[in-house]
């Protein structure tokens, strides 16, 4: 095995563990802002609902470079300077809690509401109702699109390389170029062919586990 060998897999472990971080972070991120955003876009407030639709719709309709180059490049004007990285994590995150509030927008409305007049019926307010009995309910239909989410998430920290973040496709593309000077041309479909392999290995059980919770809900 060549020298290089080594020194590239550790490389690319700095990558991955960049890569990790972010999906991980974003993820929560997403999901607790999703569902806070999500609850607020049924709430009884006419200018609640409004405001909340105009952030979802904001972040949504943007392509996600857009959003991670304005981020980057935007705030600095406003005095706030951020890191790639950190950049690249709120941008994701902006962009995935608008993404899991209309879902959970929507699997809120899928429910019964007869079940929410019920709760008030009961004497719980609207939070508790929400929290007690609503939530609880769409939390479990909300899983499989959850792990939708993440998989595009990880896909999305690889744009993080368009801000100089050393994630997985970024480090990818820097051996590539180290080892075009050091050893000459050749290695660069081993290392973007590992690159997808670990994208593929990272993501697929994700997809799996969506599908599979989609068979058992219907079944269910």
């Amino acid at each position: 095995m060549q020298s290089w060998v080594g020194p590239v897999a550790l490389y690319m472990l700095r990558g991955l563990e960049l890569t990790a971080i972010l999906a991980v972070v974003c993820s929560c991120a997403s999901v607790l802002l999703g569902m806070l955003l999500g609850s607020a876009l049924v709430a009884k407030p006419p200018f609640v609902r409004a405001t909340v639709r105009l952030f979802v719709e904001l972040w949504r309709g943007l392509p996600l470079i857009v959003i991670l180059f304005a981020i980057f490049f935007g705030l600095p004007a406003f005095g706030l300077r951020l890191g790639a990285s950190a950049a690249a994590g709120v941008g994701l995150s902006l962009w995935g809690s608008a993404v899991i509030a209309d879902n959970v927008r929507g699997v809120i409305q899928s429910i019964p509401a007869g079940q929410l007049e019920a709760a008030r019926a009961l004497g719980l307010s609207w939070m508790k109702a929400m929290l007690l009995v609503i939530l609880p309910q769409a939390i479990r239909r909300l899983l499989p699109p959850t792990l939708n989410l993440v998989t595009s998430l990880i896909h999305g920290t690889s744009l993080a390389a368009q801000l100089g973040a050393l994630e997985l496709l970024e480090s990818g593309r820097r051996l590539i170029q180290r080892l075009l000077l050091s050893v000459g041309d050749g290695h660069s479909l081993a290392i973007f062919g590992a690159v997808l392999v670990v994208y593929f290995c990272i993501c697929y059980p994700l997809v799996l586990g969506s599908r599979w919770l989609e068979r058992r809900q219907q079944a269910g």
